[in-house]
């Protein structure tokens, strides 16, 4: 599933190739995706144009002018691809957005766990999709401070407070697993059980793997390519994640997976307590 670095990196892209574009015409598959995809939603797109590229948390919004913001979420197999001129729609396309200079926007998503919304609303935070996440993972009111207080009362496990998006918005399996690995924080352990020194590293830890990624443009294994169809390059800089079996780059002990929800969670035995 795409996490922040990854919807970062599309917000990037697109931000250099269709900001001020006029949108002239969309075309949807009429599948549903996480929602259906109806004719309202063409009927708000068409005629405007693209003033602003924003990102919270694990959405794209295209803020639109007249007064529109436009949410792309990518579930956990969408693609957003960039072509300069109209081109043919593969297996898997439910929308193209094409715009005045015949340059168009596809969204693919073969498993249709993504969302595609719009709302006429004054402001970014009226948008009810964002209402409830939490702070975005390089927001720099992500601190020791404002975080140790809601671990001190969770009783919840540290890997499932970190994936809670009302707490920590952008955050998935990927970047939480090699935070934990990085704060050297077992991801089994009940938050309350945290000290005010691993509070800290915790912070230092998020902030540092999502910094790299996002240099890094994404994590990929099979499904993430950014608007010009480009994998990322953050998989080889991965410490523990999809590592199991293979030794430890800090202590040299064997990495393990365990199962955590419907998740596996990655981490070194040795160095996370």
């Amino acid at each position: 599933m795409p996490e922040m670095p990854e919807v970062e990196t599309i917000a990037r892209k697109l931000r250099r190739t269709i900001v001020g574009k006029s949108i002239a015409e969309v075309w949807l598959s009429g599948l549903p995706l996480r929602r259906p995809l109806g004719p309202a939603l063409a009927q708000c797109l068409v005629g405007r144009t693209i003033r602003r590229i924003h990102r919270r948390g694990k959405y794209i919004i295209a803020e639109l002018e007249p007064r529109l913001f436009w949410l792309i979420h990518l579930g956990m197999s969408g693609r957003v691809f960039y072509f300069g001129a109209e081109t043919e729609k593969p297996k898997h396309t439910h929308a193209v957005i094409r715009f005045a200079d015949s340059s168009e926007l596809q969204y693919r998503d073969h498993r249709r766990f993504g969302l595609m919304a719009a709302h006429e609303v004054p402001r970014l935070r009226n948008v009810p999709e964002l209402a409830a996440l939490g702070v975005d993972p390089l927001d720099p009111g992500l601190t020791a401070a404002w975080l140790e207080p809601m671990l001190r009362k969770s009783r919840v496990e540290i890997k499932s407070f970190l994936l809670d998006q009302s707490k920590i918005a952008g955050l998935g399996n990927i970047y939480v697993c090699e935070a934990l690995f990085h704060a050297r924080i077992r991801p089994l352990r009940r938050c309350f059980t945290l000290t005010e020194a691993e509070t800290r590293a915790l912070v230092r830890a998020i902030r540092k793997v999502i910094v790299l990624a996002v240099r890094n443009r994404g994590t990929s294994f099979s499904d993430f390519m950014d608007p010009d169809r480009e994998p990322g390059a953050n998989q080889h800089f991965l410490c523990v994640f999809q590592m199991d079996g293979e030794k430890c780059r800090r202590c040299r002990s064997i990495i393990r997976r365990l199962r955590q929800g419907n998740r596996g969670s990655f981490y070194c035995p040795r160095c996370q307590r």
